[in-house]
């Protein structure tokens, strides 16, 4: 569970500012409900990561392996992601990467990696605590995507209407019409 924070560690000491256009708005405008499932959802995750610490993990069942194969995807998939926002301009919509497969890429990887590291624990309770973790993470996600409508409008609209919101291929752009040239 170590591994899940250096991305996010390597991308603030990277591009320190990136997440200023956002931040400031991330509480303001969440509804009150809303708000409160982040904050809870944040406090089910510090279990989660408190829990992780006392389990020992054991690779000797089908199904461990099989968790560890689901967790290596997620956590690739993850850290690719977290690249492509260190390595972005700021302040844009970030678009290229596994953004162009999911516009939240982050969020999406994170339970994936969770569910795995569920698997491999061997626990129930702990398997429970992962699927709980990772859905209360895409409802932060969908909660979220009013706020980047605010901070980059029209340019976050059209991104919508091209990216799928969890996984997907990219909806092709319009075409726009050919003029054809007038022949007298």
């Amino acid at each position: 569970m170590v591994l899940y924070s250096l991305p996010i560690l390597l991308t603030i000491i990277i591009r320190k500012g990136v997440f200023h256009p956002t931040s400031s708005r991330f509480s303001s405008a969440r509804s009150s409900r809303e708000y409160r499932f982040f904050i809870a959802s944040k406090f089910i995750m510090l279990i989660y990561f408190l829990y992780a610490f006392a389990i020992p993990i054991h690779l000797d069942t089908p199904i461990a392996i099989t968790g560890l194969a689901i967790y290596t995807v997620g956590f690739v998939f993850y850290s690719a992601a977290w690249i492509t926002v260190a390595i972005s301009g700021g302040g844009e919509v970030v678009s290229n990467g596994p953004f162009r497969f999911s516009r939240h890429p982050i969020y999406m990887s994170s339970a994936i990696l969770f569910v795995g590291a569920g698997f491999v624990s061997g626990s129930y309770l702990f398997l429970g605590l992962s699927l709980l973790v990772g859905f209360t993470h895409m409802q932060n996600a969908v909660a979220e995507e009013r706020i980047c409508l605010e901070v980059y409008g029209k340019e976050y609209r059209k991104y919508m209407a091209a990216t799928p919101r969890w996984l997907g291929r990219p909806r092709p752009k319009p075409k726009t019409p050919r003029k054809i040239p007038n022949i007298q």
